[in-house]
């Protein structure tokens, strides 16, 4: 007690206080790490579903215009290419609504995510398209566009994330394991 009858108390937090702050801050350290290593995880399965996207829609244009179209890929390259054969030969697909071409930069997208493997349907490597035709059949064509041959085996690309996608040789279908 003081000497004027009243008791003084120093400003300060209690040790009871202190250990109830450090417990909650520990829960909510808890549960946010877990949640930010999974955006990352996240984030190279859409790089993946990316890729899939690209081929299903290189397969549908092709059945519905009737003119051959593919996916390019480059192992050098994080950037995968939509491609069409016009009279010129191979070009780039390009939106008609934005006026660009319609590639996906895996690389700018998806933290660095690229083409780490490329394996076509005629046994080729580190580079090549995948085509379809009218038939939504895969197939091989030359730089110039010209039909080589049909997929021997199935077309694999593997990213660096880890994931794979196939096309299989025999029905096109795409497929991401």
């Amino acid at each position: 007690m003081s000497v004027h009858g009243r008791t003084s108390r120093r400003g300060g937090f209690t040790l009871v206080e202190l250990l109830a702050v450090v417990v909650i801050m520990g829960i909510i350290a808890a549960s946010v790490i877990p949640t930010i290593s999974h955006a990352g995880e996240a984030r190279r399965g859409v790089a993946r579903d990316e890729v899939v996207r690209m081929l299903e829609y290189a397969r549908s244009r092709a059945g519905a215009t009737g003119e051959p179209c593919g996916v390019g890929f480059d192992t050098g390259d994080p950037v995968v290419t939509l491609v069409t054969l016009t009279d010129g030969g191979v070009v780039s697909i390009i939106d008609p609504v934005t006026g660009v071409s319609k590639d996906a930069d895996l690389g700018a997208l998806f933290d660095g995510v690229s083409v780490s493997a490329f394996e076509n349907g005629d046994g080729k490597t580190a580079a090549g398209v995948v085509w379809f035709d009218y038939l939504a059949a895969p197939h091989v064509r030359d730089s110039d566009g010209v039909f080589d041959a049909w997929f021997d085996r199935d077309a694999t690309v593997t990213l660096s994330s880890g994931a794979t996608i196939v096309v299989y040789k025999h029905s096109g279908v795409i497929e991401a394991p």
